[in-house]
């Protein structure tokens, strides 16, 4: 008599030696790279807002320490102002920093 074991039941029976050969392979999203066109244009981007970002710099690279502090930043982060998971980071921290001290959590 010949019973037949699912693939599934197998990889359950037998975890650590064929467990690897039943896994469905992950499906990898479809992730399209930016086209030629589309770099050139963020290229352009960046070298239009450079300026703006120079003064921004300049502006913050002028106030003090205590100023920084009032603003929530320290010198040391100033050239990651621009960085958008610094950003991230920080609203996360400040939304963090809310909920504990039990304000609201307002974005």
């Amino acid at each position: 008599m010949t019973n037949r074991i699912a693939k599934d039941e197998m990889a359950l029976l037998m975890p650590n030696s064929l467990g690897h050969y039943f896994q469905d392979d992950p499906v990898q999203p479809d992730v399209e790279s930016p086209t030629l066109f589309t770099r050139v244009a963020n290229v352009f981007h960046w070298l239009a807002d450079l300026p703006k970002r120079q003064a921004v710099l300049a502006e913050l690279n002028s106030l003090s320490d205590h100023e920084l502090a009032d603003i929530g930043l320290s010198r040391g982060e100033l050239p990651m102002v621009f960085d958008a998971d610094f950003a991230a980071r920080r609203q996360e921290t400040r939304l963090a920093n809310r909920v504990q001290n039990g304000q609201a959590a307002l974005v």
